[in-house]
């Protein structure tokens, strides 16, 4: 059982004396929410990781944490889901998100060519920054409800039907 893999592994990790770099945050990591294996954790983690990593964001895995402790929801999970875009997906992924907000947008097409340098950043970005954090924005939201959606009832489907097939066992 993943749950009680899970548990056990949190509070022995809830019980451990904290490097002195997390002493200042002891009172946040102390929350049980933060490693709970429970589907409103789960689901919420998966939400945040993935909204984030759609986003043209740098340090998005400290971003998801950040999140996750304020939201309250499982730190671990929301930290790997930004694992979702890495630098081989990152490019098709925000080209797909720019021609959403352009599309949106009504713009006309504009080829463009991404150079890292601040001369660019201050010219290149400024003609496409519009329909590109538009498509973010779109397509985050789209993708992390629907997962949110599609965890919470995989997760309740699971649930009853382990309840089902331990009561019909009973008879």
């Amino acid at each position: 059982m993943p749950r009680r893999f899970f548990r056990r592994v949190s509070h022995g990790y809830l019980r451990k004396e904290r490097p002195w770099f997390l002493r200042p945050f002891a009172a946040l990591l102390a929350h049980p929410t933060f490693l709970s294996v429970s589907r409103r954790s789960i689901a919420g983690a998966v939400w945040v990781g993935l909204f984030i990593a759609l986003m043209p964001l740098p340090g998005q895995t400290f971003i998801a944490l950040l999140a996750a402790l304020l939201l309250r929801v499982n730190v671990p999970v929301a930290a790997a889901a930004t694992w979702a875009t890495n630098p081989v997906t990152m490019g098709p992924v925000f080209y797909w998100e720019y021609s959403l907000g352009r599309l949106i947008l009504d713009m006309p097409h504009r080829p463009f060519h991404i150079d890292l340098s601040w001369e660019w950043v201050t010219s290149g970005f400024l003609a496409i920054w519009k329909p590109l954090l538009l498509g973010c924005f779109i397509s985050a939201t789209i993708v992390a409800s629907v997962s949110f959606v599609a965890i919470s009832v995989i997760w309740r489907l699971i649930v009853a039907a382990r309840y089902r097939r331990r009561h019909i066992s009973t008879r």
